[in-house]
């Protein structure tokens, strides 16, 4: 009988450890910042790239849907990234589509209501590539330019949005021209992750120290002030240099004022009222 409360006291205590693990692990994971990549056929092996090139802090997810426009692609991954925050990042790689199918306008209006209602999570948008399986002067590599150049602008006054060049060589891609090979995917996994960084590095908060309200009124009081009932004492030569150049400053004041009193203009000899004509003429007439 002895037997039976010492093993159910047993299993209560291995219960406890199993839940203390898990609610570890759990923190683990929630302290990891979460990489989510996005996109068509172009991100095809993007996510284990940016993985190899980042730490074991990082956990990196991917979701492709080759062929699929921006709706589609944005659509299939809504519940997951309602629960990133701001340490996490997005990255969205598609566009191939909607340029393709005269379907600019749409597929920019789907990328603006996805960064404005996700403003707490960091966001990566990438460029539709250049299509080298087509003429350089082609219809459709002028609509990709205007696309891209069209989400610059738009994406200028959001502050959780980055549009990323994808401005690679004809070398990076497949003998077809539409994808990258195996080293373009390499040189875009490294620009991706130096982009994550430092969008990271830039949502780090720095504290602010700020002064209580007595402190800044201390600091802006004269040291004399703020002790009262104390006086510096000064030497007796300290004074007397001073009195001697308050009396200077005020003799080169009066100097001035009279200097300024006495006019520069040269002073005619004065003339008797006899000698005018007026006179004269009254002299004349008493002779006569």
């Amino acid at each position: 009988m002895a037997h039976g409360p010492m093993k159910s006291h047993e299993m209560k205590t291995r219960k406890d450890d199993r839940e203390k693990m898990r609610k570890e692990d759990n923190k683990q994971e929630e302290k990891k910042r979460r990489i989510i990549v996005i996109g068509d056929s172009h991100a095809r092996g993007c996510a284990a790239e940016i993985k190899s090139n980042l730490d074991e802090n990082f956990d990196v997810q991917g979701f492709v849907k080759p062929g699929a426009g921006l709706s589609a692609i944005i659509t299939t991954t809504e519940k997951d990234i309602q629960h990133l925050s701001k340490q996490d990042v997005v990255v969205v790689w598609g566009g191939s589509r909607d340029v393709g199918k005269n379907e600019t306008k749409q597929g920019i209006n789907r990328i603006k209501n996805f960064v404005e209602t996700n403003k707490c999570i960091n966001i990566i948008l990438m460029e539709v590539p250049h299509r080298h399986d087509l003429i350089q002067y082609s219809c459709v590599n002028k609509d990709v330019e205007k696309y891209n150049s069209k989400i610059k602008k738009h994406m200028k006054g959001h502050e959780n949005a980055e549009v990323m060049k994808v401005n690679l060589e004809r070398g990076t891609f497949t003998k077809h021209g539409q994808h990258m090979n195996a080293m373009g995917k390499e040189l875009m996994a490294k620009r991706i992750t130096e982009t994550i960084k430092h969008t990271l590095k830039m949502c780090k908060k720095t504290l602010i120290v700020m002064k209580w309200k007595e402190d800044a009124s201390r600091d802006k009081q004269d040291p004399r002030e703020a002790t009262p009932g104390i006086r510096e004492e000064r030497d007796p030569n300290e004074n007397q240099k001073d009195n001697a150049q308050t009396e200077e400053g005020d003799n080169r004041q009066q100097e001035t004022e009279t200097v300024g009193t006495v006019s520069r203009r040269n002073q005619r000899t004065p003339v008797t009222r006899r000698e005018d004509f007026l006179w004269a003429d009254t002299s004349k007439r008493q002779a006569r």
